[in-house]
């Protein structure tokens, strides 16, 4: 039997395949990032909307519509009038940083002396940073008009933005709407679709909803509770708490050291000013307080999930905010968790010419 003909009109059924998605993806590529998002939201709304769903006898637009609605006014307006604060607390607090460190004279309040005995030690054991021999205040000053430049620059890109991310806002609604009504649909049809064994497409489907719980429950609302807990404490000893306590939160994400980043420099920053007894508590507060934290509730909020290493988490967090931006928060881990899950599947179809080989 002749096969060419069948054999042409397969290549040319593929081909056009291939041109629509590739122009499919054309029309669609300004909405990746909305529709990645509106995936992971999804994702981490459903056991609320199949719950609202049985309460309204399967009614499943009233129950996707309750969810959207609970998902704008708890987390995504907070989230956006805690930004505009952050950046006009961010401003402020670099200004008064930068009058400070006009204003003192660090290497007068260095030579005090109930800090001679640490400083003493500090050029012994670690003499690269005597600080004798840094001109310490010209690189805070430069440091913190770096840093008032790029809050300065965001809050002008936030504000010359801000028609298209009140549309991009109303297409996140659209999208997560849909998606919650009828992602059971979409991802059987998706399932339908993929050339992989049932096992193969559930574990490539579980890796993403563990990975997605474990970055916004492991890591942002640790990182949440971290910055809280700092903040507290920071409002305590009369330091600004949003911008400096947003920070710790962010820091959180940094392995080992952490929170730490912020809240020593803060318990330094006390002692050379003289009010020792508040840099003593901010310091207990940050290692009993803030940092346990995370040995807390880590465990509770992962248990039974996906946990990637804090190591691959820090480094795709990293690597999908350079190439990224802010989404690469979320971008990284989903990235490497998905390469790790298809390694894990090459490993396990092609274990017999591996081990074979070895």
């Amino acid at each position: 039997m002749d096969t060419s003909p069948r054999r042409f009109s397969t290549l040319f059924f593929m081909a056009a395949l291939a041109c629509s998605l590739f122009l499919a993806y054309i029309v669609l590529r300004p909405f990746v990032h909305l529709i990645v998002l509106g995936a992971v939201l999804a994702t981490l709304c459903h056991p609320v909307f199949r719950a609202l769903r049985d309460r309204m006898r399967g009614r499943s637009g009233p129950a996707a519509l309750t969810t959207v609605a609970m998902v704008v006014f708890l987390i995504i307006v907070p989230l956006l009038v805690l930004t505009g604060a952050l950046l006009n607390q961010g401003m402020q607090t670099l200004a008064s940083v930068q009058a400070w460190l006009v204003e003192n004279d660090l290497e007068s309040l260095l030579s005090q002396e109930h800090l001679a005995p640490y400083l003493d030690w500090l050029k012994t054991h670690v003499p690269l940073l005597d600080p004798s021999k840094i001109d310490l205040q010209s690189d805070l000053i430069e440091l913190s008009k770096q840093s008032g430049q790029v809050i300065l620059d965001a809050g002008t890109t936030l504000l010359g933005n801000a028609l298209e991310l009140t549309i991009n806002f109303c297409i996140l609604v659209f999208i997560l709407f849909f998606l919650i009504r009828d992602g059971e649909t979409m991802l059987a049809r998706i399932k339908y679709l993929l050339p992989l064994r049932e096992e193969q497409e559930n574990r490539i489907i579980r890796q993403f909803g563990d990975i997605s719980r474990s970055v916004v429950m492991g890591s942002f609302l640790i990182a949440v509770c971290q910055g809280l807990a700092g903040s507290l404490g920071l409002y305590i000893v009369g330091i600004p708490p949003l911008f400096w306590g947003f920070m710790m939160g962010f820091t959180s994400l940094v392995p080992v050291i952490g929170t730490a980043i912020i809240w020593i420099p803060a318990a330094l920053y006390l002692s050379l000013v003289g009010d020792w007894e508040w840099g003593l508590f901010l310091a207990a507060w940050g290692v009993i307080i803030v940092s346990g934290i995370d040995s807390i509730l880590r465990p509770l909020l992962l248990k039974g999930r996906s946990n990637m290493s804090m190591f691959y988490v820090f480094l795709s967090i990293l690597g999908g905010i350079k190439y990224y931006g802010a989404l690469g928060l979320l971008y990284g881990p989903l990235i490497v968790s998905l390469a790790m899950v298809m390694l894990s599947i090459y490993s396990e179809a092609y274990r017999q010419h591996l081990d074979s080989q070895e």
